[in-house]
């Protein structure tokens, strides 16, 4: 479970606090399935799930929001990846 403490970056960055400490944890997710990859661990970034109902079964506070859930460990299997959008509908040069 990866969560963000809004209301400690809010504290030192104000209004900017919120999106501060989204982008510091899912660079952190980021970074944990790199790893796990490295090590050899197969993983799956969730964020689809209710917030609610994890915090209530985690005991998460109300200021702590949940942003990823990551399963980790083994497998036998080496799934193919997803299909991806083209380069060219992601990146813009210069203009919109």
């Amino acid at each position: 479970m990866f969560v963000a403490n809004i209301e400690r970056s809010s504290r030192r960055y104000e209004w900017r606090g919120e999106l501060y400490a989204i982008q510091d944890a899912t660079a952190s997710v980021m970074t944990f399935l790199i790893a796990a990859h490295g090590m050899g661990l197969a993983s799956c970034w969730v964020g689809a799930f209710d917030e609610f109902a994890v915090c209530e079964l985690l005991s998460i506070p109300y200021n702590i929001k949940p942003i990823a859930i990551v399963p980790l460990g083994f497998t036998d299997e080496k799934p193919s990846a997803p299909p991806r959008n083209k380069l060219e509908t992601l990146v813009h040069k210069e203009m919109w």
